[in-house]
């Protein structure tokens, strides 16, 4: 058995966004759903995700987008493990377009494996750890989520969650909080006069070229999310932007910065910012 797990996976309509190509989100869909399939692959069971005794937790995700997905595209998802230590983890993956060398996407996530019964990190059994072990593995650069000053006046926003933002464990699915970050970017921008209704009669976008995502505690149907953000950065096509998740009492749920870039709809190169974007 390879450790270095590849699936396939091809675009489906309802993947896409309004401007016509997969969402961000989606990218990190694809991500559990092959990881989820290289734990079958080493030899687990089907349902060890449900183990009631122990549990895996997703800390940290960085992804780069290097080139849109559209609608029936086929491409290859690989994933492997760059190093494990004690309780801890962290691993690679590459997007491919199916039998071609172009890179639609590649990154890293860090994991922590739990003990279900205290809350608390557990070593993963040595036996486990050999199944995916390499050696010299590629590795890509990254860096650890940043400590962000807060801002004096970020736009903020409300996000109640709902039933449909869950996952099997019951509480919010990984990938929901980047649709809340997109979400609360895009009033932001509304706030600014450029809504998405504005940039689509303008024929413009904004793509979201890097998402690096900090995950702080669970959130559970019902709650009440503030969502803020502010720019870190701006330059003459894009820009960064942080968002922040936290409940009222100000405790973190998670931390996510998006770096974006305005471009023409249709030939998707990159566009000078208008006033109010800048």
């Amino acid at each position: 058995m390879s450790k270095i797990f590849t699936r396939s996976f091809r675009v489906r309509w309802g993947e896409l966004d309004p401007s016509g190509v997969v969402s961000p989100a989606n990218y990190l869909r694809y991500l559990i759903e092959t990881a989820w399939d290289w734990g079958i692959a080493m030899g687990w069971d089907a349902d060890y995700s449900q183990n009631p005794d122990v549990f895996w937790v997703i800390r940290e995700t960085e992804i780069r987008f290097l080139h849109p997905l559209r609608h029936n595209d086929e491409f290859d998802f690989t994933i492997w493990m760059v190093e494990w230590k004690r309780v801890r983890g962290m691993r690679c993956f590459e997007m491919k377009f199916k039998d071609s060398d172009t890179v639609i996407a590649q990154g890293t996530q860090h994991i922590v494996y739990m003990d279900a019964k205290t809350g608390r990190p557990m070593s993963l059994p040595e036996e486990d750890v050999n199944r995916f072990r390499l050696e010299n593995p590629r590795v890509f650069p990254s860096e650890r989520f940043p400590k962000v000053p807060s801002a004096e006046n970020p736009f903020i926003m409300q996000r109640q969650v709902e039933l449909m933002d869950l996952d099997v464990y019951e509480h919010v699915n990984n990938v929901i909080y980047i649709n809340y970050a997109e979400e609360v970017a895009a009033q932001d921008m509304s706030a600014r006069g450029w809504s998405p209704l504005k940039l689509a009669e303008t024929g413009l976008s904004v793509v979201t070229k890097r998402v690096h995502i900090l995950y702080g505690s669970i959130a559970e149907w019902g709650e009440m999310l503030n969502v803020s953000t502010h720019q870190l950065n701006l330059h003459e096509t894009g820009g960064s932007r942080y968002v922040g998740i936290t409940r009222a009492d100000g405790s973190a749920v998670a931390e996510c910065i998006l770096d974006w870039e305005l471009v023409d709809r249709a030939s998707r190169e990159a566009r000078t910012l208008p006033d109010g974007l800048r």
